[in-house]
């Protein structure tokens, strides 16, 4: 079976960067500053709440600025409803106004667009939506959300989508990758070219022995096939160097069956009275269980580039802020949640077997829908 590990380092968690918005002040009823209607008309209903982060020292207004009605600050958790929107022309600049309203009608006034976002969704109902998601899949609309959102439920959103947090440094989304021994360098470029097509954009990038943020090397080792601390990516080259490995590492149902025949029939014959019949016997059910799980074993093994170019997906998912799913056709897949030489997942739950026992492993560098999910939620929280 195929051993992926993954080593969390601390590393400190960076929010989606804000683009910085100008301060520009808004005229108060002394001002003399010319203010004028370019236009002015009617709007559906849509809810909005206090931008606090912009709205700092702002108010809203009577019609073309007049008074000051009041402090938007005061009120960064009130949700408002449209009821009409006008131009101001202030100056030599045109800015749009929106005539918000509590709920109860209490407050009410023209407020700079600028000043005002969409409500952040409610902890019950990101809850309600999580639940009624595919299980750790981020719906489109889990991915709709705003920076606020994502910077509110960072945690929540981090457990119950089996995330390790920010582990490789990226700047602007791309991180360089820089390969230090040359045999990788098609499977790296292979598993690199995955993730990119599927995000849409050049994420992972070639770096230079001098500029790089991720090593791709290999080191000898038993327990594993790939590993990544989030600077050093390391294939096993004990492995590497076996061509016969890639017979052992398939998994499907049938393997699967055959193993546990094998082992329920090895206990068996431990327990059986030593030179009985009984004892014989389980030893040429042993005997022919094995030979027909070798047999299975070659027959569904992936080739030899498959195999490596998708532990290197694999590892470069971690490297996206991606932690194990207990999904056979996700390529984040491992087979427990907790093996014993890796971080154990701290996710949504721990597991010892699949959740899709009638799937095969995937075997190829290729993607699930919820590993691009993941992916670009794990963006939307800062780890990439």
């Amino acid at each position: 079976m195929k051993k992926l590990g993954i080593i969390v380092v601390a590393a400190l968690s960076f929010g989606a960067a804000l683009i910085a918005q100008p301060v520009m002040s808004t005229p108060t009823a002394q001002a003399k500053t010319k203010v004028s209607v370019v236009w002015k008309k009617s709007m559906g209903k849509h809810s909005y709440q206090v931008n606090a982060s912009k709205a700092k020292g702002a108010y809203a207004y009577t019609s073309k600025l007049g008074k000051k009605v009041f402090k938007l600050s005061n009120y960064p958790n009130t949700t408002f409803y449209t009821k009409g929107h006008e131009a101001l022309k202030i100056g030599k600049s045109t800015r749009i106004y929106y005539y918000i309203q509590s709920a109860n009608g209490k407050k009410a006034g023209w407020v700079w667009r600028g000043y005002l976002t969409t409500p952040i969704m409610s902890q019950s109902a990101l809850t309600k939506l999580i639940n009624s998601s595919t299980d750790l899949d981020p719906s489109a609309t889990l991915l709709k959300q705003s920076s606020a959102f994502y910077s509110k439920y960072r945690a929540i959103l981090r457990k119950n989508y089996n995330m390790t947090g920010a582990l490789t440094s990226f700047t602007n989304h791309q991180t360089r990758v820089y390969v230090s021994n040359a045999g990788l360098k098609s499977y790296v470029t292979k598993a690199m070219s995955v993730w990119n097509k599927a995000l849409g954009k050049k994420v992972f990038i070639a770096g230079t022995a001098s500029k790089h943020d991720l090593v791709v090397s290999s080191k000898a080792s038993n327990d594993w096939d790939g590993l990544n601390d989030g600077t050093h990516l390391y294939l096993s080259s004990t492995a590497l160097k076996d061509a016969s490995y890639v017979n052992s590492v398939a998994d499907t149902p049938e393997i699967r069956d055959l193993y546990n025949q094998y082992e329920d029939v090895a206990q068996a014959y431990k327990s059986a009275k030593a030179g009985s019949s009984e004892k014989a016997s389980y030893l040429t059910k042993g005997h022919d269980l094995y030979t027909k799980l070798i047999a299975a074993q070659k027959a569904a093994a992936p080739t030899a580039t498959n195999y490596w170019e998708s532990v290197l997906v694999h590892e470069l998912g971690h490297s996206l802020g991606l932690d194990h799913t207990p999904y056979l056709t996700d390529i984040m897949y491992a087979e427990t949640s907790d093996d014993g030489f890796s971080s154990s997942v701290n996710g949504k739950y721990s597991w010892t077997s699949p959740k899709d026992p009638t799937q095969s492993r995937r075997e190829t560098p290729s993607l699930s829908t919820r590993d691009v999910d993941r992916a670009k939620l794990a963006q939307k929280l800062g780890y990439w």
